[in-house]
């Protein structure tokens, strides 16, 4: 069963520091360092000194960013610029937000507090595999901080909408919080500390799993280190290094929202586009097209809508490549010829999958890229735009272009136990830093 609990949140004092806006960034493991840099200058009092804070070269093992950041951390709750909720409860959280394709959309869900286990032994399924980079860089800074300073999403099945009715009452009055990103996504929480909703909604999650949607570098970084601190069962007590926060969503929420993650690939000695387009070629159709114009939005969207035509079918990709003015549609001649260039261990379910085909037959077969070499030579970006741009910039070699993984094949994924390649989801938009923290 998945366990949940209240607990007693950290936010920001509305009373004292001013405009939120200029305080929330996205997760860490989508900032750029020129939007580090942004966020620095936004707010003396920015929550990026903390989720990422800057390097310098005279950083010693007393002093870095880990270090920095947990001092911050003390003085912001001394100060009072931080404070903590007197009663443990949850936080109803909404973002209101712009889809890439049109339309505006609202999502919500629960901050709440998760018992951390070993995958699948308490009922936290994962999806999709992660990198070792990521992991210990979190595990420095929560060693420092002993704080969860953003919260991983992640997906429930709440097909009856119990959930929901259980919290949608305490979002009838106005925000205790609301903040504009970037992006211009909207989010919203509000407080829940009625101890009977809480536990009809902690009830109702006995019998639910709960598969990580954005995070799994943070929870697997949670689950360390809870191996590491813990001495007995008694110390896992709600709200120390046993549990760790979430921002639960219902897979059959309509604002759910997956972007494709494009992988861009750089630094590999001695391609050929040639000789791969020759390896592929018993595989797959490859047409080029010639871009129509100059402008590289209006040429990823034409790419895009290509692939999407195919959305139905398995195995179709576009591919931009050594500053080309135009793409190549890889299209999958038969899924039964590229079968045998599948990992044999992967589940017959997930093996139709376009990341699996990308992945096993494109990168691995073609590129001959092994998956342990992947870390350093692969970008992700849900832009196709940018994409074409880096291309374009010289910045990669290629770009393969790809269909969103859909959320029904997330699913099946953590239900068999496979993790799916690396980055092979992009949901958006991304749950903020700093509006609740849990700080144990």
């Amino acid at each position: 069963m998945a366990i949940i609990a209240p607990f007693r949140r950290v936010h920001y004092n509305g009373k004292s520091v001013g405009d939120l806006n200029r305080l929330i960034t996205p997760p860490y493991d989508v900032i750029s360092l020129a939007q580090q840099d942004a966020y620095y200058k936004a707010h003396e009092l920015n929550i990026i000194r903390l989720v990422l804070g800057k390097q310098y070269p005279g950083d010693a093992e007393d002093n870095n960013r880990y270090t920095r950041a947990a001092t911050t951390l003390t003085q912001w709750l001394g100060a009072g610029i931080l404070v903590r909720d007197q009663r443990p409860g949850l936080a109803v959280y909404q973002m209101e937000f712009d889809r890439p394709d049109g339309g505006r959309r609202k999502i919500e869900g629960l901050v709440t507090l998760v018992k951390v286990d070993d995958y699948g032994k308490g009922r936290v399924l994962p999806h999709e595999k992660t990198y070792r980079g990521p992991k210990q860089d979190q595990l420095n800074l929560l060693r420092a901080c002993h704080a969860h300073l953003t919260p991983i999403h992640a997906l429930f099945n709440d097909s009856d909408n119990a959930v929901s009715d259980a919290y949608g009452r305490f979002m009838q009055g106005p925000p205790d919080q609301e903040a504009k990103d970037a992006t211009g996504t909207i989010h919203r929480t509000w407080s829940l500390d009625d101890q009977d909703t809480i536990g009809k909604i902690s009830s109702i999650f006995e019998d639910k799993s709960i598969v990580i949607a954005d995070g799994h570098h943070r929870y697997e970084t949670s689950l360390a280190y809870r191996n590491e601190t813990r001495q007995d069962a008694e110390q896992e007590s709600a709200g120390g290094p046993g549990y760790v926060m979430m921002y639960l969503t219902s897979t059959s929420h309509p604002g759910l929202t997956i972007l494709p993650a494009h992988r861009m690939v750089k630094g590999l000695v001695g391609l050929s586009v040639q000789d791969l387009l020759q390896k592929l070629e018993p595989y797959f159709q490859a047409p080029w097209s010639d871009f129509s114009s100059e402008d590289l939005q209006h040429e990823a969207r034409s790419i895009v809508a290509g692939m999407s035509s195919f959305s139905e079918a398995v195995g179709n990709f576009g591919m931009v490549y050594d500053r080309e003015k135009g793409y190549r549609l890889l299209k999958l001649r038969s899924f039964e010829a590229v079968d045998s260039l599948i990992d044999s261990g992967i589940p017959p379910d997930l093996r139709e999958l376009d990341v699996t085909i990308l992945r096993e037959a494109v990168m691995g077969y073609g590129l001959r890229l092994e998956r342990e070499d992947i870390e350093g030579h692969v970008e992700y970006t849900p832009s196709a735009q940018e994409a074409l741009e880096k291309v374009t910039a010289g910045e990669v070699q290629i770009a393969f272009l790809l269909n969103p993984t859909r959320v029904e094949q997330v699913q099946v994924a953590a239900e068999l136990g496979h993790k799916l390649p690396h980055k092979s989801t992009y949901f958006y938009p991304k749950v903020a830093s700093g509006l609740v923290l849990n700080v144990f």
